[in-house]
This record gives structure tokens, sequence and C-alpha cells, in this order.
């Protein structure tokens, strides 16, 4: 196989994570941010699109000028951003999120504090309607900082709506109950907390995941050469042995590796196999199979090839193990070749494979035998 050999069967799980169009695998964390990030856009193209109707009926003669005037800033804000968009990273989107966060409470502040009861009204429906769904993004965006982004939200907003209760000027939009401070803190204090609550749990089971796929690994993968182990390769050729499609099977065993061990040491011959590992990985396609059958033997398991492709692909492997390990120790490889065309079971082909193999060394090894 050309990378992980141990993910490329029905059954055998792919690395944990979600594959990318480039083929890259996103773990869970990295999902929930991209994810965020399409949700952000999204709420800025919908807001946009509401401030563009508000300066439309700005020129009918509808609205205050305050009003007019915050839906121009907003306006030009979510325009740059958007334009911008495609150009930035993470980072960039976890800080547009904070600061559109704290516009939101700007506004609120505003609200509150100095503007009109008929623009006041209008500031509170933004706060009370944008800001849960900006801390479900922060969440997202941020991990575990964003119960403190949540809660301090809901205490800034809460406080700032206890201060400006006292003013007389909202008494007529009935905006001047003090209860509504504590509502709104103790809201937005619960469903920061309870979104914490679900990130950890979600933290959690992701950690308990990546260790399940530790494990798996460890289970499938030869520790020494990185490659699949005995117990993938004889998954492989049973879920072969259950189809109909053509395929071949090389059994590959390194020369003379006794006399490498004993005249330049088994530091040298575990680099030995790690190279031939990793020259069979590199020439074999990703459907294929490579893995360590046992001491210096390698099992290659080639799918949909004729007879006399599978043949030029062994030769293929013989020559660059003997051209490629030279700066250790010049070594060589025999390979017997069997094919699944003769209607025999996966046992009997790997049999046959292993006779082709012995055949290979008694004439002389450095050679391919096929069967």
């Amino acid at each position: 196989m050309s990378q992980e050999t141990t993910t490329q069967f029905p059954g055998l799980p792919t690395e944990h994570g979600v594959p990318a169009e480039d083929g890259e695998a996103f773990s869970a964390a990295e999902v929930d941010q991209r994810s965020a990030s399409r949700m952000l856009r999204v709420l800025m193209l919908f807001a946009w699109a509401l401030v563009g109707a508000v300066l439309v009926s700005a020129l009918l003669g509808y609205g205050t000028d305050f009003s007019n005037a915050l839906a121009g800033g907003w306006f030009a804000v979510l325009s740059v951003l958007l334009l911008a968009w495609p150009r930035m990273n993470l980072v960039w989107h976890r800080g547009i999120a904070v600061a559109i966060l704290l516009l939101i409470v700007t506004r609120w502040s505003m609200s509150w504090l100095s503007a009109e009861p008929a623009d006041a009204i209008i500031g509170v429906m933004i706060g009370l309607l944008y800001t849960p769904v900006m801390i479900t993004i922060t969440t997202l965006l941020w991990g575990r900082l964003s119960l403190y982004i949540g809660a301090g939200t809901g205490l800034v907003m809460g406080l700032i709506a206890y201060v400006g209760s006292t003013r007389e000027a909202l008494a007529g939009a009935y905006l001047n109950d003090w209860r509504i401070a504590p509502l709104i803190l103790g809201v937005y204090g619960v469903f920061s907390w309870l979104l914490s609550i679900w990130l950890c749990e979600r933290g959690e089971l992701r950690e308990s995941a990546e260790r399940v796929e530790r494990l798996r690994k460890a289970a499938n993968t030869d520790t020494l050469t990185g490659i699949a182990n005995r117990r993938v390769a004889e998954r492989a050729l049973n879920l072969f042995a259950t189809g109909q499609r053509r395929y071949a099977v090389m059994m590959v065993d390194i020369d003379h590796f006794k006399a490498i061990n004993d005249q330049h040491g088994h530091d040298k011959g575990d680099r030995i196999l790690q190279r031939i590992a990793e020259i069979l990985k590199s020439r074999m396609r990703v459907q294929d199979t490579v893995a360590r059958w046992g001491g210096e033997e390698f099992l290659v398991i080639v799918e949909s090839v004729t007879r006399d492709e599978s043949a030029s692909i062994a030769e293929s492997l013989r020559n660059r193990v003997e051209q490629g390990t030279g700066e250790i120790v010049k070594t060589t490889i025999s390979i017997g070749v069997a094919h699944s065309d003769s209607g025999q079971t996966a046992d009997q082909i790997v049999k046959r494979a292993d006779e082709g193999l012995y055949a290979a060394k008694n004439s002389g090894r450095n050679k391919v035998v096929t069967v």
C-alpha cells in the first residue's frame, strides 16, 4: 500500500475523523470548527441581507436616523468581512466571531443606555435573537473557552439591562423592569453552562474514540516496519476469497537475512526490514496490501491484475529492493507469485506462492518465480 495498509478494506475503519476533499482526515474538533465557520458565514450573509433591506427602507423614508446609521455601519462591516472571507483561516474566524459578539453587546448597550425607545426595542431584539446563535458558534470555534465567553456575555448584558432599566425614557416600552436583567443573565448563563457540559462530554467521547483508534492501529500494525501485520493480510485474503475479483499473492523473503544479522548486527537487520517495507509500500497502489508475514517474510496482495501483470510487478519489486538497500547493506529478495485464476482458495493460493518462493531460493535467490 502507499500509506496505511490497515485502512483499505471493508470493516477496517479509516483514520479517526472525516475525510477532506484533498484526502486528509479531520478530527471531530476540526469538523466542529469548520461547521461553525460555515454557520458564521451564513449568519453574516443573513444579517447583511437584513441590514441591506433596512437601508432600502431608509431610502423610502422609514426608520430613524440612528437605526439607519447603524444599519449602514453593519452593512459596511459585513461587506468587508464577506469579501475577505475566502482568504481567512480559522484564527480569523474565531476573532470575527468574538468581534461580532462584541458589536452585538455594544448595540445592546446603546439601546439600554442612550437610544430612544423605538430604537431601543430594535437593539434589544437584535441582542436577544443573535446572541444565542453567536454563543453557539463561539462554543464550536473556541472549545473550552466558550463557557467564559458565554457567561461573560450574559453577565455584561445583564448588568447593562439592570442599569438601563432605571431610565424613565424606557418606561413606555416596558423596559424599565429591573427583573429583565437577572432573567437575561440567568438564561445566557445556563445556556453557556449547558453548552460547556455538551462540549466536555464530546471531548471525552473524542478521546475515547482516539484511544480505540490507537489500539486498533496497534493491533493491525507491525511495530518495527509500520506496515500491516499478518492479521490484516489474513483478513484481506478472506475478503478476496468471498468475492469474484482477480488478485495475485506474492510471498517475499529477504535473501541471506540471518547472515546480515550475524555479520552486521541486528540493528542493521532491523533497518533492512524497515527499508524493504518502505520500498514495497511505495511501489504498490492504495488498494493493494503490503504486510509483514513473519520474520523476514512479507506478503503482498495485488488486486485486479492479470498473471503477466503480477509477474511484472514482482520483478519491479525485486529490482527496487536490490537498487534501494545499498546505503544500509546490499540486499536482495526472492519472490513467489501465485494468481487467483487457478480457482483455488486463498489458503491454497498462499501455499502456491510459498512454493514459488522456495523455488526461487533453490534456483539461486534474487529471483521471481510465478507458479
